[in-house]
Order: C-alpha cells, then sequence, then structure tokens
C-alpha cells in the first residue's frame, strides 16, 4: 500500500492548492494511488501521486490559474478573438501524453515521472 500524503504535504508542496479543502485534496490523493507503479523510488512515487492529484484537482476547477481556464473549457485554447468570436484549439503534439495528462501542467509533469519508472515495451 502506498504511503499516506497529508493535505499539508500536498500543499506546502503545491501552494496553489492552499484553498482546497483537506476532503478534496485527500481524494485527488487516493484517486492518484493507483496510476503509481509498486515498484518506483519512493521519491518518484510520491511525487507522482501529488502531480497527478494536482492534475485531477486543476481539471476539476481547483487551485491556481490553470485551474480557471478549466473551469472556462479554455485548457486547449490556441487563440481567441471578441469581435464575431473566432476560437482556434491546440492540436495535440505527436509526442503529447494520453489521455487528459497533456491539459495541464501537473499531468505533464506526471507523465515525464511515469515514463522514466515505466519500462519500455519489447518487441521481439
Amino acid at each position: 500500500m502506498a504511503d499516506a500524503i497529508a493535505p499539508d504535504a500536498f500543499r506546502a508542496r503545491f501552494p496553489a492548492f492552499a484553498g482546497v479543502a483537506d476532503a478534496l485534496v485527500a481524494g485527488a490523493l487516493a484517486e492518484a494511488a493507483p496510476r503509481v507503479g509498486a515498484g518506483w523510488p519512493a521519491a518518484d512515487a510520491a511525487l507522482a501521486r501529488m502531480l497527478h492529484a494536482a492534475h485531477t484537482l486543476t481539471l476539476d476547477g481547483q487551485g491556481g490559474p490553470e485551474a480557471e481556464l478549466a473551469r472556462a473549457g479554455a485548457l486547449d485554447l490556441k487563440a481567441l478573438r471578441s469581435g464575431t468570436l473566432h476560437v482556434e484549439r491546440r492540436d495535440p503534439a505527436p509526442d503529447a501524453a494520453p489521455g487528459t495528462l497533456g491539459l495541464t501542467s501537473y499531468g505533464r509533469r506526471f507523465h515525464e515521472v511515469m515514463r522514466r519508472n515505466s519500462p519500455g515495451v519489447a518487441v521481439v
């Protein structure tokens, strides 16, 4: 079982979530736990859980400026004009993180930690 990470420790690492309730932080940390491999080094495992929790909270509209964009549905906007409204979304990069991970800075950093700790696929 993964070591527990206290909401206060999470907020110390990611101050953008200072105003987020303990229950929401604890829920996001619990949701992140199964996404971290059992064989990962302890430091990477703790960081990955916190990054994934921060990613989830951001997508849920909790936290700092990125969360404001998430609440507005604008995390993937490339351009937005006002007069005769024009909205342009970014095309995902060829090496983009899977799923929603590429939408937040926390998700992209989680993906980096995940790639560092996951074995590559060998084709024989």
